[in-house]
């Protein structure tokens, strides 16, 4: 499973603007690590399983159903966080401000990592 993850993180990374990406389960566990330097990645997975978990909530208050993405504008860069199947979701950290762009790489990528969980 976890060479299935890493082909499609480096065609994401390779295909856009994405830093770093991740895949972590819905409780916040780093299912496939990349090596970075500019963060921890055990405490960003959990962090970002939180911020998910925390819209998906706040989202159903309006029964609005599941969001689509979360977005996490920064001074030097964005989070992009998105569901990738029930168990699974998908991170990216990303150096522009075109989230709508990598969001569509991130979709397929989400899918491909849904399917393979």
């Amino acid at each position: 499973m976890q060479k299935n993850y890493k082909q499609i993180l480096n065609e994401l990374d390779s295909l856009s603007d994405v830093k770093h990406s991740f895949v972590i389960s819905r409780d916040g566990l780093l299912m496939y690590p990349e090596q970075c330097t500019e963060l921890n990645p055990e405490a960003f997975a959990a962090m970002t399983a939180t911020v998910l978990g925390a819209a998906e909530a706040a989202v159903d208050e309006l029964n609005e159903g599941v969001p689509t993405m979360v977005v996490v504008n920064a001074r030097k860069s964005n989070i992009i966080i998105t569901g990738a199947g029930p168990r699974l979701l998908l991170a990216a950290i990303i150096s522009s401000n075109d989230t709508d762009k990598v969001y569509g790489y991130m979709e397929k990528a989400a899918r491909e990592i849904g399917k393979s969980a």
